[in-house]
């Protein structure tokens, strides 16, 4: 009776631990149909996997001046798309398409950037 209850308890726990992970790697968050663009200054870029970050200041006339922390694609997308960590620093002004948020909030899934050099590093063709 003993090594059922482990056996259940192991199984609730792999089941729990899947759930959340799945939960996480889930675009749900995100909307792929509506992109939006903007420029922001670089406040920090990290190609990490299993999401890239991509902090970034960014001034509109609705929200103000504020940082945003957006997602982006595993390191190897990255780098496969050219990326390389000199292509933008912190400081530089970039620009980016993303999936935005579908609550409204800040923040959305980055799907390519145009470097301040002009250079467009990302997935599918430029927009």
């Amino acid at each position: 009776m003993k090594k059922i209850l482990t056996a259940m308890i192991a199984g609730i726990c792999f089941i729990a631990g899947a759930t959340s992970a799945f939960a996480h790697h889930s675009a749900a968050p995100f909307d792929f149909v509506n992109r939006a663009t903007l420029k922001g200054i670089v406040k920090e870029i990290k190609i990490i996997n299993p999401h890239s970050v991509f902090i970034l200041e960014v001034t509109d006339e609705e929200r103000g001046t504020r940082d945003i922390e957006f997602e982006g694609m595993s390191a190897s997308v990255f780098y496969r798309s050219g990326f390389t960590p000199s292509a933008a620093k912190p400081g530089d002004v970039i620009e980016i398409t993303i999936a935005p948020r579908k609550d409204g909030e800040d923040g959305g899934f980055v799907s390519s950037m145009v470097s301040q050099d002009g250079e467009w590093f990302g997935f599918g063709t430029p927009e």
